[in-house]
């Protein structure tokens, strides 16, 4: 006859169970200094949790700042050089400010003026990115302000490096596998091969104003000739439609560019919408993309980076700049991220693109930054453009009137 052991029969008894606490334990549990040293600390532990929390939040707030804000440099000079701005509108024979144009030339003069400018736009738009940015300035103390501005920094500056990284591999998968491939593949984990000496990368860094076509000119390009200097150029060819700038023409089709937008989808969209997007397009004529299934269900949809910067189905200057630096940054061989890398100024492209838009020179330009944008927010969100351009208050506005006009003829 087969036994089976107790264990497999019966459960443990409660008297025995380990799992039980014995009846000094309760006896523990009873007396009230207990209960004060968990009180505390739970306490403690909660508190911790907030620290966190807080110290985090912030952090992640930073996240969105080189993105939609400005692309690099110290949040606290960006505020500084806001009040300056302000400042010299007030009173332009301040002395202070002025002495910060001794030894400046008058184009000089002007691009620091322009940079105060930026600096003071950049601080209205942090006023719709951070809550309450422009409370804690101006109400903070040095400490907390010093503290509040490391933890953005820290956020800002941790994004550009994940996009930097992100966006390396995502370009040299898109060149790798465009027609015709190649001779030498790029490495998506570093930038060691790329640049002007790379013949697909050095095309496309290949300013309008040089013929990259022209082997003798491309020799003189990569030899750093001084009469060839393509780093103080930022009509590079990877910004145009088709990669084909006209000289003579440098605004037509500047920023329109295929590799530009699978960048500016891949960091604001989702990766896989930059893949919807073949070099056999002709970014300029593409058709919208598709709109996406909504599945009716209890999983919570996960937000884009466009809807946590609040660009609300609109693109903006200063992300379309973030895009262009992220492009051609990463057609670059450095290894890691620098503001000036071999001469090429990455913060004076950003600025560049972003007046594009906002500094036009009259009315006729103001017109075609304002359609290029447009058009970008078209590519970008087309569903949204679409509801944008669709004007249904006619239509409505003659019902009412009918509805409205046999309300009186029932009247009569």
């Amino acid at each position: 006859m087969n036994t089976i052991s107790s264990s497999q029969t019966c459960p443990t008894s409660p008297v025995n169970d380990p799992r039980m606490p014995s009846p000094d334990s309760f006896e523990d549990q009873a007396d009230p200094a207990v209960w004060k040293r968990r009180y505390l600390a739970l306490q403690d532990k909660l508190n911790n949790l907030v620290l966190i929390r807080n110290t985090t939040s912030t952090s992640l707030l930073g996240r969105g700042i080189r993105k939609v804000i400005f692309i690099s440099g110290e949040i606290k000079d960006l505020v500084s050089d806001s009040d300056k701005h302000c400042a010299y509108l007030e009173d332009p024979d301040d002395v202070d400010l002025n002495n910060e144009f001794e030894g400046l030339n008058e184009d000089e003069v002007d691009d620091l003026k322009r940079d105060w400018e930026h600096s003071h736009k950049a601080v209205q738009e942090l006023n719709c990115l951070i809550p309450n940015f422009q409370k804690k300035i101006d109400k903070g103390t040095p400490e907390e302000l010093n503290k509040f501005y490391a933890e953005l920094q820290r956020g800002a500056d941790s994004a550009r490096s994940d996009d930097l990284n992100r966006i390396r591999a995502f370009v040299a998968d898109w060149l790798n596998t465009a027609k015709p491939h190649p001779d030498v593949l790029l490495n998506p984990t570093c930038r060691r091969n790329r640049g002007i000496a790379h013949d697909v990368t050095g095309r496309l860094l290949c300013p309008a104003e040089f013929n990259w076509d022209d082997l003798l000119i491309r020799a003189k390009l990569r030899a750093g000739d001084e009469e060839f200097d393509w780093l103080s150029s930022y009509h590079s060819r990877c910004f145009y439609a088709k990669y084909k700038p006209d000289v003579n023409q440098l605004e037509s089709g500047y920023l329109k560019s295929t590799l530009l937008i699978q960048v500016y989808k891949a960091i604001f969209t989702s990766p896989s919408s930059a893949k919807n997007i073949s070099e056999e397009d002709d970014a300029e004529n593409m058709p919208p993309a598709k709109s996406r299934k909504i599945l009716f269900d209890n999983k919570p949809v996960r937000r884009n980076v466009a809807s946590k910067v609040h660009l609300n189905n609109k693109v903006t200057p200063r992300s379309i700049a973030y895009a262009a630096v992220q492009l051609h940054f990463n057609l670059q061989t450095a290894s890691s991220w620098a503001q000036f890398y071999e001469g090429f100024d990455y913060r004076g492209l950003y600025n560049f693109v972003v007046d594009v838009f906002e500094d036009t020179p009259g009315p006729a330009a103001k017109k075609r930054a304002k359609d290029l944008l447009n058009w970008w927010s078209g590519k970008i969100f087309p569903m949204a453009a679409a509801r944008r351009q669709s004007n249904t208050s006619t239509s409505r506005k003659t019902f009412k009137q009918q509805r409205a006009a046999l309300e009186r003829e029932a009247a009569a």
